[in-house]
């Protein structure tokens, strides 16, 4: 069997070590192509050798290989001598290097593994039941292709225009910042918190403002594991398939709150209430972490997996206003920051270096000798590949912002062997540019291309005129 993986980042790199280890018994028949234009393991956010930027998902929920939920732990013990606990957070550079490990390991057991170093300009079924890849000339076909190319930054807003504006990956670029410019870093979320823990560490002394629509920054965490009780999720999956999927979210809002409500704490507790600015709710929330009251943190594995299962069943005006209503509270903590993170911008605080501008207008940029674009991810239907892909039927955008997948599968069409994983579904899955649902989304690959290399379907035999 012939795959090739667009995106050699760690959405790829995690797709084809499932591929490799779901298919050992037909090893001698697997090759496996992994194209990338830039450099591989790095993808978007991962672009770094800072000890400073710190993975945002602890050492326990950050998986490559599903069926080995503890294999990070273990690489970290054992090659790298890191006395680590499964609760706690470590440099991405070190996640990188677990990536180069165990695709070593994967190369090892399946030798016909390859990264090549070009961009992929085209996508194509052919008429002999194969996929073709067109790259820098050459044209390669495969039995299934996986598009796991990641997403870009998002332009700036309008207002910001022709505006000295870089993103916050790579990490190089930061270093480049002169240590006494004032900086504005547009966005509040983990993006941002990264870029601020960057130049707080790397000794910049100039004036840093963050600009953000919500005035919020992520909620704080101190150790997230994947509980052996689930309480949310054995409540979900008990519901009757007749109950509504926008009721089921509703009931396992109420669940969560119950629960709260059990240890003594209201939901209330971790929702910031109108009017709070960014650096009290900072404040508030790093003591209700170091006094251990973030009584949360046991369920927010047992939130987000049952998220992830519910997510596929509501449609878009479910989504539309969880979004509104509802994430604005659980995405901050779905998506929460280490505490170490957290830390670092209460000093910057504490020592006048940080203001939070928020949503206020900002008088005149002309101030600020460096602007950080932290706004987030840009949405699937921007990339030149995936639009050519969609105008020829091989996949559609969700809209808002992902490719469509079905999710048990993650394949793009329904016969066809097009998948697809990591940032670019986004809004398919609840946490689909996590490292944890990756490695689920490659798990869910590897099995389905399994079962098709055992019962071969036929992919419909019609002609498309690819790139040249």
């Amino acid at each position: 069997m012939r795959v090739g993986i667009v995106g050699a980042g760690p959405a790829g790199i995690i797709s084809c070590i499932a591929i490799s280890s779901a298919m050992q018994s037909n090893r001698d028949c697997l090759l496996v192509d992994l194209y990338e234009s830039r450099q591989a393991f790095r993808g978007r956010s991962f672009d770094t050798s800072s000890d400073s930027m710190l993975l945002n998902t602890s050492i326990g929920v950050s998986p490559v290989e599903w069926a080995r939920p503890n294999g990070f732990l273990e690489y970290l013990r054992r090659e790298e001598q890191r006395d680590v606990d499964l609760g706690e957070v470590v440099p991405r550079d070190a996640a990188r290097r677990y990536l180069e490990y165990e695709l070593q390991l994967a190369r090892e057991r399946t030798p016909n593994i390859s990264i090549i170093s070009a961009k992929v300009d085209d996508v194509c079924p052919a008429p002999d039941d194969q996929v073709h890849i067109y790259s820098s000339g050459v044209i390669k076909a495969y039995d299934a292709v996986v598009l796991a190319s990641g997403l870009n930054f998002k332009q700036p807003p309008v207002a910001f225009a022709g505006v000295n504006t870089i993103t916050p990956y790579p990490a190089d670029r930061l270093a480049q910042i002169d240590s006494n410019a004032a900086v504005l870093v547009l966005g509040s979320r983990l993006s941002a918190v990264d870029a601020l823990v960057y130049l707080a560490t790397s000794g910049h002394t100039g004036r840093v403002d963050v600009h953000s629509r919500s005035g919020l920054f992520p909620s704080v965490r101190k150790s997230v594991v994947k509980p052996e009780q689930r309480p949310l999720l054995n409540s979900y999956l008990s519901l009757s398939q007749e109950i509504a999927p926008t009721v089921k979210l509703e009931l396992i809002v109420a669940y969560l709150e119950q629960h709260l409500d059990r240890c003594g704490m209201r939901l209330g507790d971790f929702i910031p209430m109108p009017g709070t600015t960014g650096r009290s709710q900072l404040d508030h929330e790093i003591r209700l972490c170091e006094e251990g009251l973030n009584l949360w943190e046991p369920l927010l594995m047992d939130v987000i997996d049952t998220l992830n299962h519910l997510w596929p069943q509501l449609n878009s005006e479910a989504k539309r206003d969880f979004h509104r209503d509802v994430n604005g509270w659980l995405g901050r903590i779905a998506h929460s920051m280490p505490l170490r993170n957290a830390l670092v911008v209460q000093r910057m605080f504490d020592s006048g270096q940080l203001r939070f501008v928020g949503i206020e207008e900002i008088r005149d940029l002309r101030d600020y000798g460096q602007i950080i674009n932290a706004t987030g991810l840009s949405c699937a239907d921007n990339d030149p590949l995936l639009r050519r892909m969609a105008m020829r039927g091989l996949l559609r955008f969700n809209g808002a912002g992902g490719v469509e997948v079905e999710p048990s599968r993650r394949t793009t069409t329904r016969d066809g062997m097009i998948y697809a994983n990591g940032s670019i579904i986004q809004n398919e899955i609840f946490t689909a540019n996590s490292l944890y649902s990756t490695a689920h989304g490659a798990e869910c690959i590897a099995r389905d291309m399994l079962q098709k290399l055992a019962f071969p379907i036929q992919m419909p035999r019609e002609i498309f005129e690819c790139a040249e």
